[in-house]
């Protein structure tokens, strides 16, 4: 590559370093090192308070290791920290003569830090000791009662006009263990849905209560 050549590239790159600083905002750094100069790469930075580096400083320890192992891959999104602890998400292109040697790299280095903690808060903001099944935020009661019944009929895996006897007890044990007897006019309610009378309610829930079998007081 001659030298008239070697210098279009690099001035290219420079405008290129400067430019993306400008469009990907101050929490990113773009740096082109030149990497026939060891102990000064840097030859053009943009945002440099993410690093806190400079022009004429050097390669970082990567940068270094690359050059023992000669292996001059593009690199995208790896993590790489400062020496301040700054977390960065980063990315390395290498700029190649016509031999295919590395004379350079263009390096872009995102602070995450901040999305960092950010996460870290959402997710303990949205942390909760426990789960608890299905709980929901309804205005009145009738709500909260249809709801429950929703739920009854969706554990059984079936709808009401196919419900057998046991369909129907698995029902009114659901309800119950829930509460939903509690609420005002959920016999009827619920009665009237699987085709039973509330009395035959009241003995199943008795038995229940007793322990005992059920017996046939309620009818398919």
């Amino acid at each position: 590559m001659s030298p008239k050549e070697d210098k279009r590239i690099f001035d290219l790159l420079s405008r290129l370093t400067y430019t993306l600083g400008e469009l990907l905002g101050h929490s990113t750094e773009v740096v082109l090192h030149d990497l026939r100069k060891t102990d000064h790469s840097i030859v053009a930075i943009s945002n440099p308070q993410v690093t806190g580096r400079k022009i004429g400083d050097t390669l970082d320890n990567l940068g270094i290791h690359l050059f023992e192992s000669h292996n001059f891959e593009d690199m995208a999104n790896y993590e790489t920290r400062t020496k301040t602890g700054k977390v960065l998400r980063s990315c390395s292109v290498f700029v190649r003569d016509n031999d295919g040697t590395a004379i350079g790299a263009l390096c872009v280095n995102q602070d995450v830090s901040a999305l960092l903690k950010l996460r870290d808060w959402i997710d303990q903001a949205l942390e909760t000791s426990k789960a608890v099944e299905d709980v929901r935020l309804d205005h009145n009661v009738e709500d909260v009662l249809s709801q429950l019944i929703e739920d009854a009929i969706r554990s059984t895996g079936r709808s009401p006009n196919e419900f057998s006897r046991e369909d129907k007890i698995a029902v009114i044990s659901y309800l119950h263990a829930r509460g939903a007897f509690l609420i005002r006019y959920s016999m009827e309610k619920v009665a009237l849905l699987l085709g039973i009378s509330k009395f035959s309610i009241y003995n199943y829930l008795n038995d229940m209560r007793t322990d005992a079998i059920p017996g046939e007081t309620l009818k398919a």
